[in-house]
């Protein structure tokens, strides 16, 4: 009987033993109104702070305050802002543990020339569709001036962009590129820029910085010479290629953001667009962004000042290039901020295909190919059994091919699995013909060790009927030609979709970005194709270069955003069809230079946003101002275009949660004119105000409506049409859900699923295992996002766990970011306090984590305008202390009390 007893007091001492040397954890939860978290990658332990003065000496005393407070710190200045658009420094705090780290952010956030706090962002190269190099015999049709007006500035007004200075904000420039003029300063095309980072630049390690921005990487480093393609098509000149830029004769400036390989941080971007502004450029382009449709991040908070002071910045709109998720509210920041130009692409008019012949066939056969150096010579069947829809899947069924050219059907397997048997099997080249139709096709992008080539159907098997009948020799036209492509002069399908989250319409406008030719650093091979809404933002830049040339409006970014909004070109939804496309895709248009240099009447605002029904009253009429700057009088009919009207969601088959790609609605909107016509004298202004009927959809489906106000003129000679977009939506976008089906959820470390509201989910500090988290996914972005620490017995909060977390993204459908997840290790901060505080431990006892979120353009002052989520009771035990915590001692009488059963 005395041994059970004893044995128990011997268990019961461990326990205590162990529980005494648990350390708490405290949260990683900022609870302070400076501190602007968000939802986007950040880089660990860095830090950029705005101060609320003008003068450097608030940099020197924030300093002084970390080497005084926190001598044992590693306090890195990364840069400094002495600016007077930004006024700052960012740093990287090491050497801390976590209290201590939390200590220098509440001394951070405290100081008294402290305005805000940001966490470091991660900016991600943007991506790009690349295709291989190609030959340098590229001819004038591979660019695509003729759709933007270009080629009409260059011939008629003889207007190339001279004295006009682009800074480029990217990974580094190839000027010694023949293309870009072989050399860097004063006298070349080159003559401005900085390098921040160096070639070992990462994002997470140091930048090494120096004066030169040329872009010194090799292709075993992965780099793929972004930078260099974008100066290209802003500014290069070949005359031996017959390659031109947009406006050939502008000044270069280049700020490399990029080392060789991984990512950028804001502050290095801040950095750079600072100098860029500093250094007088005239337009800055910057081909980067997050991942979300918020405005409210350092780089975006600058891109809109140095808008504000009349800098054209151009930006990126972003690229979508996971179907699934190409939805509404995916353009990026910094392209989000109001007065920045984003940017759509649209895909170019023609593509590039060659010509080959064989033996038995007299017509010409069009390809299309990714690779370089095509080869001639025999064409054999590339498996035994040519046809079987596994063609070269199988190494084992292909033939001996040594120094001959495969032929192959599509289908099976991918290409690259095709290439490596057939090259194997000693192919020096790969032809596949598509298994369906007559279409050629472009194969897969890919790295591979022959050239591969895409044919159709029908030319396909009249090949292999030749080699049945006996040799077959193929001899390329080593020319390149170009042939209409089904989607020119459609939005790419890769553009990111508006508007804002703050229902500002974007994109604004949009460029050439889907397949454009242009320079690539001497490592790449000097040429090539890339993809992406990264090649559209310096196409419109260059064309903003050719206009201030022409017009002399150098930091008037509102007139020449108007100008070029009002002469936009409308693009359609579909080939072959004359519904107009949203503006939520394509802005304005696609940018017309020739019509925004020549147009003389002016219509402001430039876009109009009618909101969502919440603030229908004050939105749902607006005033058009149009100005006659031209000698004629002008007469205009004022005429509502409607667009095709997006989708967001598909209620009947996945409720809220975001399905891609977006979909589409013929719904319209009913536009109310107070004048359907007017006539304007010269020097006279108009005013029509509109009024928006939107179209009787259901509410909950939230359709974004669109369309464009043309004021259409009745003689060309006096004047030429001039539009402006609108949209809106129909519902409140405060009564979107913001958590998915079965989110949020109480689990464990390990994963596990709580569930049961009924059931107390036991957190054993001594056991790492039972740490809580709150696994939440959201539909919808939120503006503000917190959890309170409740009295599981009383309902009422003593302090929050994660405080005012600002701006959060919607997650996305795959990935790292699929979900999200909040880990409580049983702190709290009180919430009685004023200024920063430190985590206090809950004591033992039972608590509820409410979970809350303000929903979309939400009130934060309405209770009914956040969604809440409380998880399951938690009891939390702590540590054993017998003095300060009653609630053991009742354990402890009572396993006395056995001693003695």
């Amino acid at each position: 009987m005395k041994r059970r007893p004893l044995s128990l007091l011997s268990v019961f001492a461990a326990g205590v033993c162990f529980a005494v040397i648990v350390l708490v954890a405290p949260s990683k939860a900022i609870s302070h109104h400076k501190y602007k978290t968000s939802s986007h990658e950040a880089v660990p332990n860095r830090y950029v702070i705005e101060f609320n003065y003008g003068d450097s000496k608030s940099a020197d005393s924030f300093v002084h305050l970390f080497q005084t407070k926190f001598k044992n710190s590693k306090i890195h200045i990364t840069e400094r802002f002495e600016h007077d658009l930004f006024n700052g420094i960012s740093f990287d705090l090491n050497g801390l543990d976590s209290k201590e780290l939390k200590a220098a952010l509440e001394a951070v956030l405290d100081h008294t020339h402290v305005k805000a706090a940001y966490p470091v962002r991660i900016i991600r190269r943007s991506e790009v569709m690349i295709e291989k190099t190609v030959s340098k015999r590229e001819s004038l049709s591979s660019l695509p001036h003729g759709m933007t007006q270009v080629d009409r500035v260059h011939s008629e007004l003889k207007i190339f962009g001279k004295g006009i200075k682009v800074g480029v904000i990217d990974s580094g420039v190839d000027y010694l590129h023949p293309a870009l003029g072989g050399g860097f300063g004063k006298g070349f095309k080159v003559q401005y820029g900085y390098d921040l980072v160096g070639n070992e630049y990462t994002g997470e390690n140091s930048p090494i910085p120096g004066p030169d921005p040329l872009d010194s990487c090799t292709v075993e480093s992965g780099a793929s010479g972004h930078g260099t393609h974008v100066s290209g098509i802003i500014a290069g000149y070949d005359a031996k290629t017959n390659f031109t830029g947009v406006a050939p004769q502008a000044t270069l400036g280049m700020w490399r953001i990029f080392g060789c390989k991984g990512f950028a941080a804001s502050d290095v971007i801040v950095k750079a667009l600072l100098m860029a502004y500093d250094a007088g450029m005239d337009i800055i382009s910057a081909s980067v962004g997050g991942d979300d449709a918020w405005s409210n991040s350092p780089e975006a908070i600058v891109a809109q000042r140095i808008a504000k002071k009349g800098v054209p910045f151009i930006v990126s709109s972003g690229n979508v290039f996971y179907a699934g998720d190409r939805t509404a509210f995916t353009v990026t920041a910094p392209s989000t901020s109001k007065d920045v130009w984003s940017i759509a692409s649209a895909e170019n008019a023609y593509y590039k295909v060659n010509y080959f012949n064989v033996s038995s066939i007299s017509k010409r056969i069009v390809c299309a190919t990714v690779s370089l150096n095509l080869v001639n010579g025999a064409i054999f069947a590339g498996d035994k059994n040519v046809g079987s829809k596994n063609d070269a899947c199988n190494a084992s069924t292909v033939p001996d091919l040594k120094g001959k050219i495969a032929l192959v059907q599509r289908g099976g397997c991918d290409f690259i699995e095709k290439s490596l048997n057939v090259a194997k099997a000693g192919a020096i080249g790969l032809v596949i013909y598509n298994n369906y139709g007559d279409s050629i096709f472009v194969p897969a992008k890919f790295e591979t060790t022959i050239p591969i080539i895409g044919i159709s159907a029908a030319d396909g098997l009249a090949i292999l009927a030749g080699i049945k009948a006996g040799t077959e020799i193929l001899t390329f036209d080593p020319n390149p030609h170009y042939l209409p492509r089904d989607n020119g002069y459609l939005i790419s399908d890769f553009s990111s979709i508006g508007a804002s989250n703050e229902l500002d319409l974007k994109p604004n406008i949009a460029g050439v970005g889907g397949q454009v030719f242009s320079t690539l650093p001497r490592y790449r091979d000097n040429w090539g194709f890339m993809s992406g809404t990264s090649m559209a933002a310096p196409y419109v830049s260059g064309s903003i270069a050719l206009f201030i040339e022409a017009k002399g409006f150098k930091r008037n970014n509102k007139v020449i955003s108007r100008q070029f909004k009002n002469y936009a070109m409308k693009l359609v939804h579909t080939k072959g069809n004359s519904v107009i496309e949203s503006p939520l895709l394509q802005g304005a248009g696609l940018v017309q230079v020739y019509d925004a240099i020549s147009g003389k009447v002016s219509v402001s605002p430039t876009q109009i946003s009618f909101n969502d029904s919440s603030s229908f009253a004050k939105y749902k009429t607006q005033t058009l101002t149009i100005h006659n700057t031209g000698k004629a009088r002008a007469v205009f009919k004022v005429i509502n275009e409607p667009s095709i009207a997006l989708a967001p969601y598909n209620r009947s088959g996945q409720g809220y949660a975001i399905v891609g790609p977006v979909g589409f609605s013929n719904a319209k909107a009913k536009l109310i004119f107070s004048k359907t016509s007017v006539t304007i004298n010269s020097g006279q202004k108009a005013t029509v105000r509109v009024t928006v009927v939107p179209p009787k959809t259901n509410p909950k489906d939230h359709i974004i409506y669109g369309g464009y106000i043309r004021f259409k003129t009745s003689n060309h000679e006096s004047a030429i049409d001039a539009t402006v977009p609108y949209f809106g939506i129909v519902g409140r976008q405060c009564d979107l859900p913001l958590f998915d089906l079965n989110y949020p959820y109480l689990s464990d470390s390990k994963g596990k699923r709580f569930y049961s509201k009924s059931q107390t989910y036991i957190y054993d500090r001594s056991n790492n295992a039972t740490t809580p988290s709150i696994v939440y996914r959201l539909l919808t972005p939120t503006a503000m996002f917190d959890v309170d620490v409740l009295n599981a017995k009383t309902k009422k909060s003593i302090g929050k766990t994660m405080t005012n977390s600002f701006y959060l993204n919607r997650n996305s459908n795959y990935g790292d970011i699929f979900k999200s997840n909040i880990t409580w290790d049983a702190t709290y901060v009180s919430t009685e306090l004023s200024g920063t505080q430190s985590e206090i431990p809950v004591p033992s006892g039972t608590y509820i984590l409410s979970l809350r979120a303000l929903k979309l353009l939400g009130n934060p002052d309405d209770p009914k305008d956040w969604e809440t989520f409380q998880t399951s009771p938690i009891s939390v035990i702590n540590k054993i202390n017998l003095e300060s915590d009653p609630s053991y001692i009742h354990v402890v009488i009572y396993l006395i009390l056995l001693l003695f059963i």
